[in-house]
C-alpha cells in the first residue's frame, strides 16, 4: 500500500491522539505515571512484520486485543512484556507472582485492554466525528506471533505503534499497536483528510 506524505501524516496524528487518550484512561485506573514515545506508523509492512516487532520486546507477552469498528474498522492491542504485564497486574491490587495470572489478574488485564480501546474509540470518534465502536477484549500470551495470530484475523500492511513507560515503583514498559484492516483505510481517511 502506498500513502502521500500528508495521509501518513494524517495516521500519525490519530495515533498521538487516541493512544495518549488511552494511556491517559490507563495512567488513571492502574495510579501508574505513564510517558509515551512519538507514535510510529509503518506502512507496507510485510506480514509476520508486526510478531516479529512484537517478539523483540523480549521473551514472551501479554496482551489484550480488541477488534475496532466503523470508520476505522480493525484491531487494537494493548501488549507487556510478561514481567512488565506482572508489575501492571500489581498496580491493579491483582498480583501475578511468578507470572502465575490467576482469574483476577487475567480480568484486570482484560480491563486495562478494555479502557485503552475505549479511550482510544472515543478520542478517534471525536477526531472524525462518526460513531467507533469495540469489540469485547481477548487476552492472549505468548511469542509476539502468537499473540497477532491469536488477537488478528488480517494481516494488515499498516500498522501504528506507540510505546509507553512507567518510571516509578512499578517500572514497566509497554505497547499499543492500532492495525487498521487495508480495505478500511481509503475509508479513514476521508475522515481524517477530506481533501
Amino acid at each position: 500500500m502506498s500513502l502521500a506524505p500528508r495521509h501518513v501524516d494524517a495516521l500519525q496524528e490519530l495515533a498521538t491522539i487516541g493512544c495518549g487518550a488511552a494511556l491517559t484512561a490507563l495512567a488513571r485506573l492502574t495510579g501508574l505515571r505513564l510517558d509515551m514515545d512519538v507514535p510510529e506508523s509503518w506502512i507496507g509492512t510485510s506480514a509476520g512484520a508486526i510478531g516479529d516487532f512484537l517478539g523483540a520486546m523480549g521473551g514472551d507477552l501479554v496482551a489484550v486485543g480488541v477488534r475496532l469498528e466503523g470508520p476505522l474498522t480493525g484491531h487494537l492491542l494493548l501488549a507487556l512484556p510478561e514481567r512488565d504485564a506482572e508489575a501492571m497486574a500489581a498496580a491493579l491490587g491483582a498480583p501475578a507472582p511468578g507470572g502465575v495470572f490467576g482469574p483476577m489478574a487475567e480480568s484486570g488485564l482484560m480491563e486495562c485492554g478494555n479502557i485503552v480501546g475505549s479511550a482510544f474509540v472515543t478520542a478517534v470518534a471525536r477526531l472524525v466525528n462518526q460513531t467507533l465502536l469495540l469489540s469485547v477484549p481477548t487476552f492472549a500470551r505468548g511469542s509476539g506471533k502468537a499473540c497477532v495470530e491469536r488477537l488478528v484475523d488480517h494481516a494488515g500492511s499498516v500498522a501504528l505503534a506507540a510505546r509507553f513507560t512507567s518510571a516509578g515503583v512499578s517500572r514497566l514498559e509497554g505497547l499499543i499497536l492500532v492495525m487498521p484492516e487495508p480495505a478500511g483505510i481509503a475509508r479513514l481517511l476521508e475522515h481524517l483528510d477530506p481533501r
